[in-house]
């Protein structure tokens, strides 16, 4: 994640989204997607329906690159978004490309709170996580950040959204519940 998020609220509706990528995201993303065309130009360009074999698997062979491609432009272009319709009680979480939104409404269970804490990764390193937590054991990420400050910022906006308490364990073994005012 690259830390920052927008949170739009609507009586008993609430939109939660990560906003804009930053400027150099979005300058690879706009490569890789420049890319992506030029290949498809290519294939079409170079496509030939003699009834060879040959002829369509070279055809076929330039297309290889967006195996490449696709998955670069996507890792610097997608967004998501947290959308929580408290009213009928569901929850979707939209991965956005400029216009195109992707996601599918579920029911939202019982949040019984809301935990941000720090997960280590490779090499020492660590990301922070806001989590939903219900039925006791099951949880689901809405938010991680290399950035404590963000991602405790999400949770308290969550826990604030859905009515339920904040549980602070960024610090391993020494958990606690936050009080908001």
């Amino acid at each position: 994640m690259y830390g920052s998020f927008r949170l739009i609220s609507m009586s008993k509706n609430t939109i939660i989204s990560e906003g804009n990528r930053p400027w150099w995201q979005r300058v690879i993303a706009a490569i890789f997607y420049t890319g992506i065309i030029y290949v498809l130009f290519i294939f079409f360009v170079t496509l030939k329906f003699s009834g060879k074999t040959d002829d369509l698997k070279s055809s076929l062979s330039i297309l290889e690159l967006l195996i490449f491609l696709v998955p670069g432009a996507l890792s610097f272009s997608v967004v998501r978004n947290f959308l929580f319709d408290l009213e009928h009680k569901k929850f979707k979480i939209e991965y956005c490309v400029g216009s195109i939104r992707v996601g599918k409404w579920k029911d939202l269970p019982n949040i019984e709170y809301v935990s941000v804490f720090k997960q280590p990764l490779k090499e020492g390193k660590f990301i922070f996580e806001a989590n939903l937590w219900y039925q006791r054991n099951k949880h689901f990420e809405v938010y991680s950040s290399d950035n404590k400050e963000a991602a405790f910022e999400m949770g308290i906006q969550i826990s604030k959204i859905l009515n339920v308490k904040i549980l602070d364990a960024t610090v391993p073994n020494k958990h606690h519940w936050v009080h908001l005012d």
